[in-house]
Formats: structure tokens, sequence, C-alpha cells
């Protein structure tokens, strides 16, 4: 199966500015019990950013922000100041580091990274300029490293691209990690159809911790030159204002979870909250491709981006405005 791909989601990851320690604050958060990564502050037992900050249930404090169920809490030394990338809800409005100096939809503080590796076919970068401009600072491509507890922690959004050149398995304890970040607050999306159907084997070995999965046979194959567009949508903050998107030898979405999209009576699309965090399970990959971005108006895949990286953020932690369709 030919791919024009093109755009390199694994090099344009936003990343959480280090929080700034304690200064002062005396504000309370929840009392959750995670371990502090990539801070100097005090992360864990809900000290986070100035003062204590809620940790949430089981999670981990990045740069003094908790990446997990309950939040970053509202660290009390931002004085109704600015809000910047600091792990402190400076301006005092409930939400941590909600930062968009750009008013894109993107938070500038948002850390994202990927598994796997993008498609490799086409050429372009339609997709990786679009969100260059709207961070702060580079990518990060986990590709194949073993999933810990450590390593996830440092994320509040990952993507799973292509798994199957890994020439490995994942592991029980790599699954168990993966599902205990999700259940304290952190969002996981999964692509496919990057064209052989072994690729279904690791994706599938994550997502069995949701009881979800890719079924087996290859669904919508495109007609000509032009992807199959996806109409069937269901309410839901990740399909708001979409209406249509491409797909092309894409896979159905199997098991548990909210259907959201659906084509030709396949399911393309399931969103599924697992205690405090997010699962998206999308059945293909086209929406990355330079190809669908400049070539069919008629989608709406800059919305959808935006929509579901908004969706996948834990609550209270970088949540800012989507802007109106242009």
């Amino acid at each position: 199966m030919r791919r024009s791909y093109v755009l390199q989601l694994a090099t344009v990851i936003f990343v959480l500015a280090p929080g700034c320690g304690q200064d002062g604050g005396s504000a309370t958060g929840g009392s959750g019990a995670g371990a502090s990564v990539a801070s100097s502050g005090q992360g864990g037992a809900g000290q986070g950013g100035a003062g204590q900050g809620g940790a949430g249930q089981g999670g981990a404090n990045v740069g003094g922000s908790f990446v997990g169920s309950g939040g970053a809490g509202q660290g009390g030394g931002g004085g109704g100041g600015p809000e910047v990338c600091d792990g402190i809800d400076n301006d005092n409005d409930g939400t941590i580091d909600n930062v968009d100096v750009g008013k894109d939809g993107i938070c500038d503080c948002l850390r994202i990274a990927t598994l796997g590796l993008p498609g490799q076919w086409g050429s372009g970068d339609v997709f990786a300029t679009w969100l260059d401009a709207r961070s702060d600072n580079g990518a990060v491509s986990l590709n194949d490293q073993e999933l810990t507890k450590e390593l996830l922690d440092k994320y509040q959004v990952i993507v799973a691209q292509n798994l199957s050149e890994m020439n490995r398995t994942y592991s029980a304890a790599e699954v168990a990690a993966l599902s205990e970040w999700v259940q304290a607050g952190g969002g996981f999306m999964t692509l496919i159809g990057y064209g052989d159907p072994t690729e279904r084997t690791n994706v599938n070995t994550l997502l069995g911790a949701f009881t979800m999965s890719y079924g087996a046979q290859q669904i919508l194959p495109k007609g000509g030159s032009s992807t199959i567009p996806v109409t069937g949508w269901t309410a839901h903050p990740v399909t708001s204002g979409v209406t249509s998107i491409g797909v092309d030898n894409g896979y159905p979405v199997e098991g548990t979870g909210q259907t959201l999209a659906t084509e030709q009576g396949h399911v393309l699309l399931k969103a599924q909250e697992v205690g405090s965090g997010h699962v998206l399970v999308w059945g293909d990959e086209w929406i990355t491709y330079d190809s669908e971005w400049t070539g069919h108006p008629e989608y709406q895949l800059e919305l959808f981006w935006l929509n579901a990286i908004k969706w996948l953020t834990p609550a209270k932690n970088c949540q800012v405005d989507i802007p109106s369709p242009k």
C-alpha cells in the first residue's frame, strides 16, 4: 500500500518547561502520591511548583505540573500574574500552564511524544510545519524505547504511529506501565494503516490493556487518487465541527469505548475515558499526510487534531481555547 507520507509527527512535540521549585506559595492542592520527574520543585506528594500543588493520584510531577488525575492543583505563588510555563496557576484561573501566545489552539507548554515511526512515502512537511509553528520547543520521538513509569511520566500526550518495525514486541511490564500512566491522567492516541498487516501486533498489545484493538481486515481502500471521506460523526469534543476526513486501507476499530466515526458500516474512531486519562483510537494514518492537508480543503484535519490534542491533555493542565475555523 503506497503512502504519500511527509508529516513527521515525531519531530514536532511540545516540551513542558521545567518547574520553578517552591517560591513561598501556600495554597494546598490534592494529596497525590506520585514521584517528581524532571523538576526542581517537590513533586509527588502534592507539592508542585510554588507551594503545595495538587498532585492527584499515583502520577508524577513534570516540571512541577502533575500529569495525572488530580491536575496540578493551584499553587499559590502566582498572585494573579500572567500565566507562564512553570507548573503554577499564575493567574489563579484554576488551570495550570494554559498558555497560547499565538491563539492557535495548541498549548505552548504541552509535552507530547510519539511511539514508533512515521510513514515513509511522499514528500513535504505541511503537518510538521503546522505543529512546529505552534510549539516553543522541538519534538520527542520515543520510537522503540522501553516503556517505563519514569519515561512515560515526562509526557502528557503520547501518539503511537507505525509500531511494526521495532524488531520486538511490548512486554507485559510495558503494557502495565502505559495502562497506569493513562489511569493517572495521560492521553494515548493510536494510528494504523502503514501497509503491513503485522503492524497490528504491537499496537493491539498496548490497546489490549483498555480492551480495544484493530480488526484484521483492511477497509476503505481509496478509489483513484482520492481517499474515502468518513462522514458519519457522533457529537463529542474530539469531533466538534468535523464533518469529513479521508482514509485509505485502514483497519476497523473494535472493543470498548464510544464510537465517534463510521463509514460504510466500519468503525473508524473510538474514545474511552480510563481512570483520569483518555484513549483515542483512529483507524488510519492519512490524517498526518500532506496530500490530505493540501489537496482536500473539504476535510477538517486541523480542527480534528486541535480537538484531539485538547481532549487528550490532562484536565486542568494546558487547556486553551480552540479558535473558530477560518
